[in-house]
């Protein structure tokens, strides 16, 4: 249970709102709140999920949200917003986001088929994030959601050094490395437009 849920519901609102507005141009159906504080969205292209993922995660904090991509069909009409569709795609997702809770991994991918490269990330970046000190969470997030040091420093008001510490000691270059191969997976299972 997240206390101070209406908080968090606002902060997922403004999140939400911004990723929809930044990366309109690979977003296929409006990301929105759902039930509480679930909410879903639908992608073209996966090229920017790194950043929406983390967009959403920095305006969460300090709650660590999961997240559950599923690739697939869309078996309804696209609608503008995410609402009131159907296909293995939200299926999948679900499947995902309650595998997520059930492993306490960040974010969990599913294809309808085992998938060990997207299973090993899974636990990876979940072993890494636990062990972060609640700044290095924040200062990653930022990072990975498109923010240079300088600006990031600026706005927690820090020294620039000091964002390099946090990030240096969160592994941030081995998650970055990683997080490309896990993009270049997903890329090749996109369905065809």
């Amino acid at each position: 249970m997240v206390e101070g849920r209406a908080d968090l519901q606002a902060r997922l609102r403004t999140g939400l709102r911004k990723v929809n507005a930044k990366f309109a141009h690979t977003i296929e159906s409006r990301f929105a709140l759902t039930v509480g504080d679930e909410f879903q969205g639908l992608l073209g292209a996966v090229d920017d999920i790194t950043r929406i993922l983390a967009t959403l995660w920095r305006h969460a904090h300090p709650t660590d949200l999961r997240f559950g991509i599923g690739i697939g069909e869309l078996e309804t009409p696209l609608r503008s917003q995410a609402l009131g569709m159907d296909g293995p795609c939200f299926h999948r997702a679900r499947t995902a986001v309650e595998r997520a809770a059930k492993e306490g991994t960040p974010v969990e991918v599913e294809t309808g088929e085992p998938q060990a490269a997207f299973e090993i990330y899974a636990a990876l970046f979940g072993f890494m994030r636990k062990r972060w000190t609640k700044k290095q969470r924040l200062v990653t997030d930022l990072s990975l959601s498109g923010m240079d040091g300088k600006d990031i420093a600026e706005l927690l008001s820090i020294k620039p050094a000091a964002v390099s510490q946090h990030l240096r000691a969160a592994g941030a270059d081995y998650l970055v490395r990683a997080t490309e191969t896990w993009l270049e997976a997903l890329r090749r299972l996109m369905p065809e437009a």
